[in-house]
């Protein structure tokens, strides 16, 4: 995930599979956010369909091979602002959107991608601030 979240990439000489630093460019707020191996960063890791709200759509259902599967998937995961993933929770669409405007239109591609690739349920609420979101998107 950093290496396809991070520009200014720099990985491990001896282990390339370790990202030593870069850039965020975060899509959720705008801001651009330093990354260091060895140093606390104001990034974490969001479930795009957070962890909480996939389980109220169905993944209670799952199998625990399943859950892993989605709790890793790098479709569903992305690296953000750490308070904005914070203050984002396990909220739904209908309760929680980026701030930054202009990551509507993708954010709500990406969420309903999920919720269709993993068979999710969608509230009425739900369905309404994604149509709203997907509104953003140009034309």
């Amino acid at each position: 995930m950093l290496r396809r979240d991070l520009s200014e990439l720099r990985e491990g000489d001896r282990n390339p599979c370790v990202v030593l630093s870069g850039v965020l460019h975060d899509p959720y707020t705008g801001k651009e956010l330093p990354y260091s191996y060895r140093r606390a960063s104001q990034i974490e890791t969001d479930h795009v369909v957070a962890l909480g709200a996939a389980w109220r759509a169905g993944a209670y259902a799952w199998t625990p091979a399943r859950r892993l599967e989605y709790a890793n998937d790098l479709d569903v995961l992305l690296a953000v602002d750490k308070q904005t993933n914070q203050d984002k929770g396990s909220r739904t669409a209908d309760k929680w959107r980026p701030p930054r405007q202009a990551y509507w239109c993708e954010y709500a591609r990406r969420y309903t991608g999920i919720k269709t690739k993993y068979a999710l349920s969608v509230t009425p609420p739900e369905r309404t601030a994604l149509e709203e979101l997907l509104g953003t998107c140009p034309q």
